[in-house]
């Protein structure tokens, strides 16, 4: 009986299928999704100034526009919105700009972007924003003497000064001018007609 030996290149390709026989069988690793990588202002943070925009930055570019993409900043009350505009896409970045934020507590940024694999990334974060903060932000013209309500109440001081003079003049027994010009106007109406009687009856024959 003969045996026949297996050739040593033979011998050498046997553990190099089993090893890629493994490595077939074992589970692909899944692929990343993009990621939100950080905030401006930041998830958690307490604010002593009131920010003017909200930025998000992510690890890789989110797809600019389309309808899918969102930013909403939510106020403490949980119904007023103050985000201004349309989202603006910057590279890694994605930024709204906002309103006066004009109540002390807590903000929602609530997010929705289209990521560049084309799946959706969309989260929630939260600031807060201190009493002091929304004081300094408040408009000039409520907060500065000379403000708008002082204006008005200036341009009404004249007419209010002459209604007191006219009834000042009241009380003082004083006429109003409206009346010394009527009664002016009488005694001259008067005497003309009297100059008239007379020269008709001069002019009248005698009998």
């Amino acid at each position: 009986m003969t045996r026949t030996h297996a050739s040593p290149l033979r011998r050498a390709l046997v553990p190099a299928a089993l090893v890629a026989a493994v490595l077939m069988a074992a589970p692909a690793p899944a692929l990343a999704h993009d990621v939100l990588t950080g905030s401006n202002p930041k998830d958690g943070a307490t604010l002593d100034t009131v920010p003017e925009e909200v930025v998000l930055s992510f690890n890789n570019e989110p797809m600019a526009g389309g309808s899918g993409s969102a930013v909403v900043v939510t106020g403490p009350d949980g119904e007023t919105t103050y985000q201004d505009g349309e989202p603006a896409f910057d590279g890694l970045d994605v930024s709204v700009g906002l309103l006066t934020l004009d109540e002390a507590g807590e903000y929602t940024i609530g997010f929705r972007v289209v990521s560049s694999d084309g799946h959706p990334i969309q989260d929630g974060l939260t600031f807060t924003v201190t009493e002091e903060a929304v004081a300094a932000a408040a408009p000039e013209d409520a907060a500065e003497p000379g403000g708008v309500a002082e204006e008005t109440a200036a341009e009404s001081a004249p007419a209010e000064e002459v209604e007191a003079s006219e009834a000042a003049a009241e009380e003082e027994g004083g006429l109003p001018v409206g009346v010394i010009v009527l009664a002016g106007v009488g005694v001259i109406a008067v005497a003309a007609i009297a100059i008239v009687a007379v020269r008709l009856r001069k002019d009248s024959p005698t009998e």
